[in-house]
């Protein structure tokens, strides 16, 4: 019985270009500038979650909560109908960010900010009564 042998060098290329596709792709879907950037941080009783929102009014802001699940929504406003667009990198319209928090939220104690661009959200944790 003879042994098949097979190269494993082009083994590792092709799985790398795979990779490198994979990355690409997901940069794409994460590094969509229509989907606001977010930090989250847990500060033990609340969370204090950031988001991204240059040149969005706080009438063009909606903020909905429903159990542990946080929806951001927005409109930017378009470009100048009467002007000639040389380039632009800055999505405008709707956008719409979920988050999927790690606990239940209260929402009667929820506060929010808006400040240089930043939408800056208090987010009590709900406790469970023991």
């Amino acid at each position: 019985m003879e042994l098949e042998k097979f190269g494993t060098a082009g083994d590792i290329q092709e799985l790398l270009a795979i990779r490198d596709d994979i990355e690409k792709l997901s940069f794409k879907t994460t590094g969509d500038s229509s989907v606001p950037k977010v930090d989250l941080f847990d500060h033990g009783d609340y969370f204090n979650l950031i988001i991204e929102v240059p040149g969005v009014s706080q009438e063009n802001l909606e903020v909905a909560v429903q159990g542990s699940s946080l929806t951001v929504a927005g409109f930017r406003e378009p470009v100048e109908r009467d002007v000639e667009i040389l380039f632009t990198e800055r999505h405008r319209g709707h956008f719409q960010r979920t988050i999927e928090l790690p606990e239940v939220i209260n929402e009667a104690e929820i506060q929010a900010h808006l400040t240089e661009g930043l939408l800056n959200l208090r987010l009590p944790k709900k406790f469970k009564d023991i």
